[in-house]
C-alpha cells in the first residue's frame, strides 16, 4: 500500500469484510453479532442489495430510548435508510466530506450498485490524521462563501435504497418532497 494521501481513493484502506444481515433479523440478533464480532454496524441487505444501515447509535435511539422490544423489533423498522454510499474511487478527503455533511461516522462503498466494502471516519483519520486539519479549514472556507455552496454540497451524497415511488431498488435516489425517488421516476 502506498503512503496515505487526501486524494488516496478509499479502496485503499477500506475494510472489505462487511457483516450484513437480512432486514428481517431481529435488533437482539444484530446486537449480539455487534457485540461478538466487535463492530460499531451491520449493512442491512435484502436480495444481495444494500439497503440500509444500523448503528449502535440506531439501537439506542430507536429502540431502547423507544422502549421497543429488541427480541420482536426487526431491523427494516429500525436501520438507517436509504444507505448513504461513496464508490471504492472517492477520495478520502470527499469520503469525509460525504460524511461529514452526512453527520455519520461511517459509509458504504458500492461497486456497481453491489456491496464492496465500508469505512470510517476512524479509518482514515488512522491513515491520514491530517485529513482533520485539512476538513475543519475546508469546512470553515465552505461556509464563508455563502449559501450557493450548500446545495453543491447535497449533491455529493450519495443515497441507495428502495424508492418510495415504484419500490424498485436504486443506488441513485434522491430526495424530493420528502421522498426518496430514483432517477426513473424523477424523469
Amino acid at each position: 500500500m502506498s503512503e496515505p494521501t487526501p486524494m488516496m481513493p478509499v479502496r485503499e484502506i477500506m475494510s472489505v469484510n462487511v457483516v450484513t444481515m437480512p432486514p428481517d433479523a431481529t435488533v437482539l440478533e444484530i446486537a449480539k453479532s455487534m457485540a461478538s464480532i466487535d463492530i460499531g454496524s451491520i449493512i442491512i441487505v435484502k436480495a444481495e442489495r444494500a439497503i440500509g444501515i444500523i448503528t449502535e447509535t440506531d439501537i439506542v435511539t430507536r429502540v431502547i430510548a423507544e422502549q421497543k422490544d429488541p427480541k420482536t423489533t426487526k431491523a427494516k423498522e429500525v436501520m438507517s435508510s436509504p444507505l448513504v454510499h461513496i464508490t471504492p474511487n472517492t477520495a478520502l478527503t470527499e469520503a469525509m466530506r460525504v460524511m461529514t455533511r452526512a453527520g455519520i461516522r461511517r459509509v458504504a462503498v458500492l461497486k456497481n450498485g453491489s456491496l464492496a466494502g465500508i469505512i470510517t471516519s476512524r479509518d482514515i483519520l488512522r491513515w491520514s490524521p491530517e485529513l482533520i486539519d485539512i476538513m475543519v479549514e475546508s469546512l470553515r472556507l465552505k461556509n464563508e462563501q455563502g449559501s450557493g455552496v450548500v446545495e453543491e454540497e447535497d449533491e455529493i451524497i450519495a443515497y441507495g435504497g428502495v424508492c418510495d415511488v415504484c419500490g424498485e431498488y436504486s443506488i441513485d435516489l434522491a430526495l424530493a418532497d420528502g421522498e426518496y425517488i430514483c432517477e426513473e421516476c424523477r424523469s
